[in-house]
Parts: structure tokens; C-alpha cells; sequence
């Protein structure tokens, strides 16, 4: 079945995760804050289940780059779709997120309610490389552009009140997935995950069928 971010059957075992981050950060006695590189905002309404489930959640962060509506909605209260941009995170270029309406619908339509729990930052694609950069020259830890923009909520929003807060951010994707948008010198310190690096030289096999619902379904009780 289809396991993109609109598909519940995602989103619910996207929730466990952040009950395992808590679980490793809550001994801190800290509130804990979540920050999540967001686009269609499965993920991040993923976190938002686990906490209607009980999850003491302090804030959400919606990391997000020059996709920014749901960034604009916070500021206004008003959701304003808008045609996608193109940026380093590409899983991210979502200019109409599917999952706002869940989100609104789990803060009983209520902007203010939302925005009481979510705060939201927007990057650009040269912060992104930049903060890329100091944390690999820093730590020896390359992040991907998804990754990074998480990273750059989280500090963003510590800014606040870090004295009384731990932070979590969520790196959503191996680098190796998006190694053409790296500088040639960290491009050679990727490395290839053996199960990706074996499918390199396989043959890929697809079917072509019309685009219409009845040859699909005919194609899948066949």
C-alpha cells in the first residue's frame, strides 16, 4: 500500500518514536521540545497523535524551508496554499501540506490552539548549506538538507528558554539519498549504505498502465 504522508497507516507508527525519544531524554527533568523537518507534516502530525495519546509534549517545532505556508499561518491564522518551490530539502517542497487539515482538525479548528502548541521557522536553502558545513567541520557528523533544517528550528526556537528544555530534532534521511546537493569534498565522506550501494546495478522493472481507476483495478485483482 502507498506510504506516503497522508496514509495514516504511516503516521501511526511514525508516532512510536517520539515516545522512544522521550523515553531517552525525559530523565533530564527537563520539558521536551520536538523539531521536525516538515512538508506535507506527516511526520510532525505523527508527534502530534502521540502527544492526544498522552505524550507530555512541551512544543512542537515546524522546521520547514522556502515552503513556508504553514510558517505564514502561524503568523496570521490564515492558510494560504500556494504553488511549491524548489530547495535542497526536496522532500520538503510542499506548498499545500495534505496533513494541515489533520492538524487543524486534532486543535478543533482553532488557530490559536494550534500555534499555543506548534511554533514555526522557515530556512533558506544557504542556511541549510551553512549549518550543514559548521556541524560536519564541528563534529565530524554529516547531516542531510532534511536534517539540517530540523536542526535549525530546534536552535532557533532555544533561543527562548533553553535553561528549561531539551531538545530533539529529527533527522529523516540518510545523506547518501541526497549526495548531488553536497560540495565535492563531503560528497566523499558519504557513505553508501551497503543495502542502497547493492541496488545500484540492478535493472529497474516497471509496469505502464493507463491513468485511469478502472485498468488499475483490474490490474490489481488480476
Amino acid at each position: 500500500s502507498s506510504a506516503n504522508s497522508i496514509n495514516i497507516a504511516r503516521l501511526i507508527p511514525q508516532s512510536f518514536y517520539y515516545f522512544r525519544a522521550y523515553a531517552q531524554v525525559v530523565k533530564e527533568e527537563k520539558s521536551v521540545v520536538f523539531s521536525v523537518p516538515s512538508g506535507n507534516f506527516g511526520n510532525i502530525c505523527a508527534g502530534m497523535l502521540a502527544q492526544k495519546m498522552g505524550l507530555p509534549v512541551h512544543k512542537f517545532v515546524a522546521s520547514v524551508n522556502a515552503n513556508d505556508t504553514f510558517v505564514k499561518f502561524l503568523q496570521s491564522g490564515e492558510f494560504h496554499p500556494k504553488p511549491s518551490v524548489a530547495t535542497l530539502s526536496n522532500a520538503m517542497d510542499v506548498g499545500n501540506p495534505s496533513n494541515f487539515a489533520r492538524i487543524y482538525e486534532l486543535f478543533h479548528k482553532n488557530a490559536n490552539t494550534v500555534k499555543e502548541y506548534v511554533s514555526g521557522y522557515t530556512f533558506s536553502d544557504e542556511a541549510t548549506r551553512d549549518v550543514i558545513r559548521e556541524i560536519y567541520n564541528e563534529t565530524s557528523y554529516l547531516m542531510d538538507p532534511h536534517g539540517a533544517v530540523g536542526y535549525l528550528g530546534l536552535r532557533e526556537y532555544l533561543k527562548t528558554e533553553k535553561e528549561h528544555l531539551t531538545g530533539v530534532f529529527l533527522h529523516t534521511a540518510h545523506p547518501s539519498k541526497f549526495i548531488d546537493t553536497y560540495d565535492a569534498d563531503l560528497k566523499e565522506v558519504v557513505e553508501i549504505p551497503e543495502a542502497l550501494s547493492a541496488l545500484q546495478h540492478k535493472q529497474k522493472v516497471s509496469i505502464k498502465l493507463p491513468a485511469n481507476y478502472s485498468d488499475l483495478k483490474q490490474y490489481l485483482l488480476s
